[in-house]
């Protein structure tokens, strides 16, 4: 992620002469025309190429991917939580359930202003900022508008915005993922945090483990001055990846 403080016959080495009359007599019964092969001194038993080998018994499958499931995941949305003075909320478009390569679209709302920093958890726990869209801001968009009211939702992709064209995709591997939201009360549009615990195996920590190190941030005042630290709010969201 972009470091900014804003913001996969059988073969034998000869013929074997005692079957050769057998041979001649079924072909002849089939209808076939057959060639008698030129007869070779008799050097000892013919060896054959082919290795037998005993019984084994067949591979075991490929695991499966673990499925969490429909209740699972919403008992999961339902028990992680953290600070959340501004009251932020975050919802999947379509759902929580979603097929890899399958688009997603993001539902936020909220009861306080703020400025919104959207991100993904993959399922090995590499974060990426999905709004506001790095590239544009660090391309000059600094205007970008992150900066969201209570009263209406914002939805991502959105027209009529600078990121109606911004397209979350969600890729493979199969298993489990987490969005977040964070608001904070000061302008910033780009965070830079380390990678997160993999979701499905600490689902418990990864929630706490970005708001830890979101607190650890700081942004310049609107003066241009000194550093000052935001008031974060957190929302996230368990998703599957099918």
């Amino acid at each position: 992620m972009t470091s900014h403080p804003w913001q996969l016959v059988w073969p034998l080495d000869r013929p074997l002469n005692w079957s050769f009359g057998l041979v001649a007599v079924l072909a002849v019964a089939c209808g076939l025309a057959i060639s008698a092969p030129a007869q070779q001194p008799n050097k000892g038993p013919a060896r054959s190429s082919v290795t037998i080998l005993p019984d084994a018994p067949d591979p075991a499958p490929a695991a499966a991917t673990p499925v969490i499931s429909s209740a699972r995941l919403q008992l999961l949305n339902s028990t992680v939580k953290v600070e959340n003075t501004a009251g932020v909320s975050l919802d999947l478009i379509p759902n929580l359930e979603v097929t890899a390569g399958s688009k997603v679209g993001f539902r936020i709302t909220t009861k306080k202003p703020g400025y919104l920093i959207l991100l993904d958890v993959d399922v090995a726990g590499r974060l990426t900022q999905i709004f506001p869209n790095t590239t544009a801001v660090t391309r000059g968009m600094r205007d970008a508008p992150n900066l969201i009211r209570p009263g209406k939702a914002l939805t991502i992709p959105q027209l009529g915005s600078p990121y109606a064209g911004l397209e979350f995709v969600a890729e493979p591997p199969a298993g489990v993922a987490m969005a977040v939201a964070l608001l904070s009360d000061k302008p910033v549009q780009v965070v830079d945090l380390p990678n997160a615990p993999p979701p499905a195996a600490a689902p418990g920590d990864v929630l706490k483990f970005v708001r830890d190190q979101t607190r650890t941030l700081k942004v310049p005042s609107p003066d241009g001055g000194q550093l000052e630290q935001p008031t974060w709010s957190f929302d996230g969201k368990f998703y599957v990846i099918k």
